[in-house]
């Protein structure tokens, strides 16, 4: 008569059960230890990045009209000073890679703007470029350029409308066309009065800002800058 076979491992034919653990618990510790320096070192990563709050940190709130939610840029296209012209155009080419909308103010075209910057900066003698973002004051080509490198241009640009913005066909782009009301003589007649009196709507270069629609033609589904 054949004997039964013994299974592999077993003595006196009874099996032997192993309850030895599946793996090593140093290894797993060892692991969750490494998980754990991990997960802090994502957390102090999070916490170390400026909040929304703090990207503007440093900067003064200085809100030029309409520019509560965009880039306003205050410039000038006079090549008269050299070093100026070429940072306007850093200024401008800095903006332009982030491709979002900008409100572009030519201080050279219109004398009101540069008014208008003086009261924002609240004195006489005001240099450009100088650009604001969603109502903060962040400089000129400088510091443009420095929040550029660290990052932080990025962040503050967030939320703003991308694209090349409003598109004019009545003045192709350069913000300006001449008067349509005085045709350039900077005087229309007074029908109350019957005499010539200054025009009110064009600037000392009887120039009209293209901002307002009666004097432009805007394209299908553009809008003017504020």
């Amino acid at each position: 008569m054949k004997r039964p076979l013994t299974p592999m491992g077993a003595k006196g034919g009874a099996l032997e059960r192993d309850f030895s653990p599946l793996f090593d618990p140093e290894l797993i510790e060892s692991f969750e230890r490494e998980l754990c320096k991990e997960q802090e070192q994502i957390k102090k990563m999070i916490s170390s990045k400026p909040g929304k709050r703090k990207v503007f940190e440093g900067f003064e709130k200085r809100c030029p009209p309409g520019g509560e939610d965009a880039v306003v840029i205050y410039t000038t296209t006079l090549r008269g000073i050299r070093r100026t012209f070429e940072e306007c155009n850093v200024v401008r080419s800095v903006i332009e890679s982030h491709d979002v909308r900008t409100v572009e103010r030519d201080v050279s075209m219109d004398s009101g703007f540069k008014e208008e910057l003086r009261l924002l900066m609240g004195k006489n003698e005001v240099r450009v470029p100088m650009v604001f973002i969603k109502g903060w004051m962040i400089g000129g080509a400088e510091e443009m350029t420095k929040a550029e490198e660290a990052g932080r241009l990025e962040e503050m640009l967030e939320g703003i409308p991308r694209g090349p913005g409003w598109r004019c066909e009545g003045c192709g782009g350069m913000r300006f066309v001449m008067c349509f009301d005085c045709n350039g003589s900077c005087k229309v007649l007074d029908k109350e009065v019957k005499k010539m009196v200054k025009c009110a709507v064009c600037n000392k270069l009887t120039l009209s800002y293209t901002n307002n629609k009666s004097t432009a033609q805007f394209s299908q589904g553009s809008a003017p800058p504020a």
